[in-house]
């Protein structure tokens, strides 16, 4: 399996730091790319997916600010993706856009190359129906390919409606068992992300 995050020069340098920590203390390691000509998110996922294409290789990608709250949920995922041709992710809608589906996010996102070959290797590139990563979804929903996505269990500070009475926001929890600061790339955020990882780490 492939755990890897993507980042650039706008982020915390911290950032990084303690989310390497936080993998650690629960046994993974994590492959932190440090993107120098960034684009876009997409264009990163896109590139590095690009050369790979092993059909049994698991990809398990992780946003920069975006950490496990326990040592088994990825493996709980990987060994799920490895029995099965689906997604294993985080629900999250791009509220900006007109008519949002739920999507599976990138901020924490487990597929096989095989399923990605079977949903013709989408971009995970933003278009007019699609935040990052969501033409994942798209296809998956087009080929009847399952997708398994944790919802939030807690939210620090919600500022979206998700699913019903269910919201996202700054800080939110995932299932207990995955915690995804968001937008931590504007600076007066940072809180967030850096509270939980010395909350964790002490």
């Amino acid at each position: 399996m492939r755990v890897i995050t993507f980042y650039n020069e706008i982020v915390n340098p911290q950032f990084a730091e303690l989310q390497k920590k936080v993998f650690n203390k629960f046994g993974y390691d994590i492959d932190q790319i440090y993107v120098k000509n960034w684009v876009t998110h997409g264009k990163a996922v896109d590139d590095y997916l690009s050369s790979i294409n092993d059909e049994n290789e698991i990809i398990v990608l992780f946003d920069i600010d975006s950490i496990p709250l326990n040592g088994t949920i990825i493996h709980k995922a990987v060994n799920w993706c490895k029995d099965n041709v689906g997604i294993f992710s985080l629900a999250q809608k791009a509220v900006k856009l007109k008519n949002p589906l739920i999507h599976a996010a990138p901020a924490f996102m487990v597929f096989s190359i095989k399923t990605f070959n079977i949903l013709g290797r989408p971009s995970f590139e933003t278009n007019l129906r699609s935040d990052c990563g969501a033409e994942m979804t798209h296809s998956a929903r087009e080929k009847g390919v399952e997708i398994r996505m944790l919802y939030p269990s807690h939210v620090e500070s919600p500022y979206a409606d998700l699913d019903g009475p269910i919201s996202f926001g700054y800080g939110t929890t995932y299932g207990h068992e995955i915690y995804h600061a968001f937008e931590s790339r504007f600076k007066q955020r940072d809180s967030f992300f850096l509270n939980k990882c010395h909350s964790i780490l002490s």
